[in-house]
C-alpha cells in the first residue's frame, strides 16, 4: 500500500514539473516569436504553376497550346533525356495507364517507325517519353500543356513503347 501511495505522488510530481517545463517552454516560444519582425510580404506567388513544384521538371521549358493555337496543329519533336525513375501517373502505347493519382491525360494516336515513336495527348501539363530498345526510357527536354502531337526519337536503338506523364 505504500508503494503505491509513493507511485501516486511520484506521478503527480512528474506530471506537475512536465506541465511547468511545457510552460516554461511555451512561454520562451511565445516570447521569441513576439521579438520576430512582421511578417514580409509575399514576394512570389500564393500558387505556382505545376511545372515548378514538381522537382524534377522545374527547369524545363512548357509549350502551350493556348498560347500557341498554330503549334498544336505541328507534330512537335523535342529532345530528349534519360529518365529517371519515377512513380508519376502515365498513359502508355499499349493502351495501360498507371498512377497514384487521376489521370487528367488522354493519348491516342501511337505510331511507330523505327527509332521514332508519335503520340497526340491532350492534358494540362504533360511530358512525353519514348522506351529503346537499348533498355532505357527518355522524356522529352520540354513540357507541353493542351492538345499536341509530338514525335520522340530514341538516340540508341529502335521504339520499343512510350506514352506520357501526367505533371498536373
Amino acid at each position: 500500500m505504500a508503494f503505491g501511495k509513493m507511485l501516486s505522488a511520484i506521478g503527480v510530481a512528474s506530471a506537475l514539473a512536465l506541465t511547468t517545463v511545457g510552460t516554461v517552454g511555451s512561454a520562451a516560444f511565445a516570447a521569441d516569436t513576439a521579438a520576430q519582425p512582421a511578417v514580409k510580404p509575399a514576394v512570389q506567388p500564393a500558387v505556382q504553376p505545376a511545372a515548378q513544384t514538381n522537382p524534377m521538371t522545374s527547369a524545363l521549358p512548357v509549350i502551350s497550346a493556348a498560347n500557341n493555337t498554330a503549334a498544336a496543329n505541328e507534330v512537335q519533336t523535342p529532345s530528349v533525356t534519360l529518365a529517371q525513375p519515377n512513380n508519376l501517373p502515365s498513359v502508355h502505347s499499349d493502351g495501360t495507364a498507371q498512377g497514384i493519382a487521376p489521370l487528367n491525360l488522354v493519348c491516342g494516336n501511337f505510331s511507330f517507325n523505327g527509332p521514332s515513336f508519335t503520340e497526340t495527348c491532350n492534358g494540362p501539363l504533360w511530358q512525353p517519353f519514348i522506351d529503346c530498345s537499348d533498355g532505357n526510357r527518355y522524356v522529352s527536354t520540354v513540357l507541353f500543356s493542351g492538345q499536341f502531337r509530338v514525335r520522340l526519337t530514341c538516340p540508341v536503338g529502335v521504339a520499343v513503347a512510350g506514352g506520357a506523364f501526367d505533371l498536373s
